[in-house]
């Protein structure tokens, strides 16, 4: 990671931007403190990717599932005493 002031950063955006693009996050400093990070598209998308729910997984199974109960078993509990 490299680290840069914002105004270096402002003056070589392109720079800074491209470096990001080739997978180096650029960490930028204001006041002497942490203050943004840029990085590549890519790596953005690739960590802010949306949650795939259970059935996005099941249709996506290379497996065959047409054959996989998915039935609840209705019988009541067990009676418990106390």
């Amino acid at each position: 990671m490299t680290v840069c002031q914002l105004q270096t950063a402002k003056q070589r955006f392109s720079a800074v931007a491209e470096s990001a693009a080739k997978g180096v996050p650029q960490l930028v400093t204001k006041h002497g403190r942490p203050f943004v990070v840029i990085v590549s598209a890519e790596e953005w998308c690739r960590e802010h990717e949306p949650e795939r729910g259970i059935w996005d997984v099941l249709r996506d199974c290379p497996a065959d599932l047409s054959e996989l109960d998915l039935a609840r078993n209705k019988d009541l509990p067990r009676q418990v005493s106390f």
